[in-house]
């Protein structure tokens, strides 16, 4: 397999980078291609792989290297991984509308959280209703799916029907112990 270099270490972060920092969601700018792609904690190609990322798994481009090495992260984790850039799928057109779309969606969750924070801070709801309505506004319908927010613990999870799946906190700096770098959920 031929692997990115790793002779050169002049990093480039893209434009746009910064939708994946804490505190915002998850913004998909690669898919992994049909074939997987092996994933390192650092961009060393010398060293056995730390990990895989599963075929079609929505990936965020967060660095760069001039040698062909990507750092991302994933939905399922927000961990950031290591891969050899060059065999990275840009999404396609409607892939790219779907992710801002929900986008949009996450953000009005979070403004209206904020707001019923603010009226049970100024004592214009009362706690009940605040849960209540909070409980709504940290649901998100996705298809055949939901995406639901644990506010204290800044946690994003998916439920698929069958599994709850965590999507990361915006919280954690550093990924808990028992997720594995470059591990990758459905």
């Amino acid at each position: 397999m031929d692997r990115p270099d790793t002779t050169r270490h002049q990093w480039q972060v893209p434009a746009g980078s910064d939708r994946g920092s804490k505190g915002e969601p998850f913004a998909a700018t690669h898919v992994v291609p049909a074939t997987g792609l092996d994933s390192w904690r650092t961009p060393d190609a010398m060293k056995a792989p730390d990990g895989r990322l599963d075929p079609g798994t929505r990936v965020q481009v967060v660095e760069r290297s001039p040698s062909g090495w990507a750092r991302v992260v994933c939905a399922s984790g927000g961990w950031p991984v290591w891969v050899d850039g060059r065999r990275l799928q840009e999404p396609t057109e409607s892939e790219q509308a779907i992710g801002m779309e929900l986008l949009s969606q996450l953000k009005t969750s979070l403004g209206t959280y904020q707001q019923l924070l603010d009226d049970l801070q100024a004592q214009r709801i009362d706690f009940d209703s605040f849960r209540r309505q909070a409980f709504h506004a940290g649901l998100v319908m996705r298809d055949s799916g939901a995406l639901l927010l644990d506010l204290p613990s800044g946690t994003w999870y998916w439920y698929d029907g069958i599994r709850l799946h965590t999507m990361g906190s915006f919280l954690d700096e550093e990924p808990p112990p028992d997720r594995a770098a470059g591990s990758a959920e459905g």
